[in-house]
């Protein structure tokens, strides 16, 4: 696995072009089990957005936890389930954290982010370094829709991905022309682009990883079925990463089973580092409200707003749906837990709920712009997968 995922790096390399990027894409609209509420675009720089190192994954896969192979349940999967079953692609070994953190920083070090290539099997020049650019203008396209008003200081809001592209990487995945497809990470998730034959209107031709969901599980996906075990994510899912009593990743791997519809109860459910629970006092903002029978998990108020809100997409000039909400979440795989972090040095309680791809935030004593935030899920699971930030 190290030394496929190096040949790609070393013969597969091209230095991030300036792109033009295409028109937002088209966001279809949702259709929500609950009447979703139009507000200001949330804000927000809140828990767990220090900008810290993470994990990454794949596009569109999850679900059954096995160590092997597993069959998955997620929406925008990158091929059609089931056309290859693991056994019938190269076998690698189980990744080595500390060998391939050395092995990466070795590459890195040697400059590999300056060598071209012609691709392979019908793939552009892969990219690897930290080009200071979109290594793909479709993934320019994705980031413009929802970060370029925050940028343009037209929208006061949470970035949804980060103010700029970090790190790009060639890496392993079976399916994907040649064996490995082309991703960038930013703060708040990873961007990839798996199958290059499908067409670019296609609103999946840019996923988005499953990197919570390998964080917790303790797998790095290498394809639609194929996985290798590593340890689980020792990071803070929220909040400082020097915090020692906050809920880390891993504090989740045993709240991950399927529950029923509890709509209309209150989130009082707290999570500790060790992975226990407890109770805390209801707030109407913890309100559930929505029923995912994919997963079997609730979504609270505070959250569901968040993920149907309306808001200065593009440049900022026209308003839209800020996210197709499986696009940019996945489904959610555990219920919501007020957890007890340090932000800044301070003690603050949050509510956090893990998805598929992404980590919401809602921290009650921050400006009401800034209460919903996304977690930096990008840069912690680079840091998990790597060994180093990926900046």
């Amino acid at each position: 696995f190290i030394a496929y995922d190096l040949y790609f790096e070393q013969a597969g390399v091209s230095a991030g072009p300036t792109l033009t990027p295409e028109s937002p894409p088209t966001v279809p609209a949702l259709t929500p089990t609950t009447t979703p509420v139009s507000q200001t675009p949330p804000a927000g720089t809140t828990a767990g957005t220090t900008t810290t190192a993470s994990t990454s994954t794949t596009a569109g896969t999850t679900t059954t936890r096995t160590t092997t192979t597993r069959t998955t349940t997620t929406a925008g999967t990158s091929t059609t389930a089931g056309t290859t079953t693991a056994g019938t692609s190269t076998a690698y070994p189980p990744p080595q954290q500390t060998a391939l953190a050395a092995l990466t920083q070795t590459a890195t070090a040697a400059g590999t982010k300056s060598a071209a290539s012609a691709g392979v099997k019908g793939a552009p020049p892969f990219v690897n370094g930290n080009t200071g650019s979109f290594v793909d203008a479709a993934i320019a396209a994705v980031w413009n829709y929802t970060d370029q008003a925050v940028a343009n200081n037209r929208a006061t809001r949470t970035w949804m991905w980060g103010p700029q592209p970090l790190m790009a990487r060639a890496e392993v995945y079976v399916q994907s022309n040649g064996g490995a497809r082309q991703v960038q990470y930013f703060d708040k998730a990873r961007m990839e682009i798996t199958d290059w034959q499908r067409p670019r209107t296609n609103q999946w031709f840019v996923t988005n990883g499953l990197l919570v969901q390998e964080m917790v599980d303790g797998q790095v996906q290498l394809g639609d079925n194929e996985f290798t075990p590593v340890a689980p994510a020792q990071v803070n899912i929220a909040g400082d990463q020097a915090d020692p009593t906050g809920p880390t990743y891993s504090s989740f791997r045993g709240v991950l089973g399927r529950v029923g519809d509890r709509s209309g109860q209150i989130a009082t459910a707290t999570l500790r580092r060790d992975g226990s629970t407890g109770t805390t006092d209801s707030r109407a903002e913890a309100k559930l409200v929505t029923y995912v029978p994919e997963t079997g998990h609730n979504i609270p108020a505070v959250f569901w707003d968040f993920l149907n809100q309306r808001g200065p997409v593009g440049d900022g000039s026209r308003q839209g749906l800020l996210v197709n909400w499986v696009f940019a979440m996945g489904y959610p795989i555990s219920e919501p837990y007020w957890a007890t972090v340090r932000v800044g040095g301070v003690q603050r309680t949050v509510l956090v709920q893990a998805f598929q791809r992404r980590v919401l935030t809602y921290t009650p004593a921050n400006d009401p712009a800034w209460r919903v935030e996304m977690g930096n899920v990008g840069s912690h699971y680079y840091q998990w997968r790597y060994g180093v930030r990926p900046d």
